[in-house]
């Protein structure tokens, strides 16, 4: 019985160090600020106002 909640724990914490790991790298941050960026970018060419002088 003690080692049935020593295994269900361990894969527990397994599993919560994996999900708080995932998508917390450099390379994927930078990816998503590009990707940010880029969509800041392209908002504001769609909604710049046009200058009427």
């Amino acid at each position: 019985m003690l080692l049935f909640f020593l295994v269900f724990f361990g894969l527990q914490i397994f599993v919560l160090f994996c999900c708080a790991a995932a998508g917390n790298d450099a390379a994927s941050q930078e990816l998503s600020d590009q990707e940010q960026l880029q969509f800041i970018a392209e908002w504001k060419k769609q909604h710049q106002k046009k200058d009427v002088c």
